[in-house]
């Protein structure tokens, strides 16, 4: 289930912005940097490990593709514990068909939080009418809802996002292979997230990704975001269907080639504090998890192993403990 996180990592609404793959430079020379950093210094007395994972598109990844990367199976033969992100682990999250159930309801009776004020309709929320039209048809014919316009657009962004992330064929994750290694290898797993964190379940996750309800958006910013989702994957731009491509960047094993990538299809390189459809998922659980891998690393040698988009930009992973007086450096 974790390589349902994917999708809301790669939304496709035009970014405004940019950003560079870390704070150091140097760390984006092609082919210097890959998915496999270590993590030393600052009191530790013994090395420590960041790995970048692949969640998933149609592609099957193998177990001698992941093995591959270079140092990645020499770490596995150094580290005590891994831990992956397990948002949507049954482990750590409970009963799953709970969790459907929960989301059922929700599709049918959302509460007040998801609904449009009373007397207010989308048709007052767009100057064009052209963007109206696009929207009512795809929410009235492809979401059959006749009443849509009873729900905010806050709403229908993250039940759009539940349908595409159902609706995909998925290959076999980076994720799911290496957890099933390291099981084999007799090393511990644990999470870096729990039922509590932000997107620790899996209804929290889908009915509270976008943070649209917590910043100061109007309705019609609002509905002008939820426009441009649905143009992206309603169009016949070639450009959305170019996610399939993920595993072949991946496979590059190379932050500066999946930075440029992600700018090539519009996309912010690291999950930005400033990106606010992309806070909750990036930038809000990198900073939750940076406490549990502090007392992780001091116990023992760790590898923690979360999608690789965690480990670009400014507010990546690799930035925020490097803030914290550690060297993090790329295995090379």
């Amino acid at each position: 289930m974790k390589k349902h996180l994917l999708l809301f990592a790669w939304i496709f609404l035009p970014a405004a912005t940019t950003a560079v793959a870390h704070e150091n430079p140097a760390d984006t020379a092609h082919n210097d940097a890959g998915w496999l950093w270590e993590i030393s210094g600052n009191g530790l007395a013994q090395k420590s490990y960041l790995f970048g994972t692949c969640h998933g598109d149609a592609h099957d990844f193998t177990l001698q593709e992941v093995l591959s990367i270079k140092g990645l199976e020499k770490t596995l033969d150094n580290v005590k514990l891994v831990m992956f992100e397990g948002g949507l682990n049954p482990e750590k999250n409970g009963n799953y068909d709970d969790n459907i159930k929960e989301l059922r309801r929700w599709f049918t009776n959302p509460g007040p939080k998801w609904l449009m004020p009373e007397g207010t309709y989308y048709k007052q929320l767009f100057d064009s009418v052209e963007h109206f039209n696009e929207l009512n048809k795809f929410l009235t014919d492809e979401m059959k809802d006749a009443v849509y316009w009873k729900k905010n657009p806050t709403y229908w962004l993250s039940r759009i996002m539940f349908r595409q992330v159902f609706s995909r064929k998925w290959g076999k994750a980076v994720d799911a292979l290496l957890k099933e290694e390291v099981q084999q290898r007799g090393i511990e797993v644990e999470y870096v997230e729990s039922v509590e964190s932000p997107g620790g379940s899996l209804f929290s996750l889908f009915t509270d990704t976008t943070g649209l309800d917590t910043i100061s958006l109007t309705l019609k910013e609002q509905a002008e975001a939820l426009y441009r989702y649905i143009h992206a994957i309603s169009s016949n731009d070639p450009q959305k269907n170019r996610i399939n491509e993920l595993s072949t960047v991946y496979l590059q094993n190379d932050t500066c080639r999946m930075s440029a990538w992600l700018k090539e299809i519009g996309q912010i390189p690291g999950m930005e504090e400033n990106d606010p459809l992309k806070k909750k998922i990036g930038y809000d659980r990198n900073v939750a998890w940076i406490p549990l891998i502090e007392e992780k690393i001091a116990a023992r040698p760790t590898m923690i192993a979360v999608g690789c988009r965690h480990l670009l930009g400014s507010q990546s992973l690799i930035a925020m403990l490097r803030r914290k007086g550690y060297t993090v450096e790329p295995i090379k």
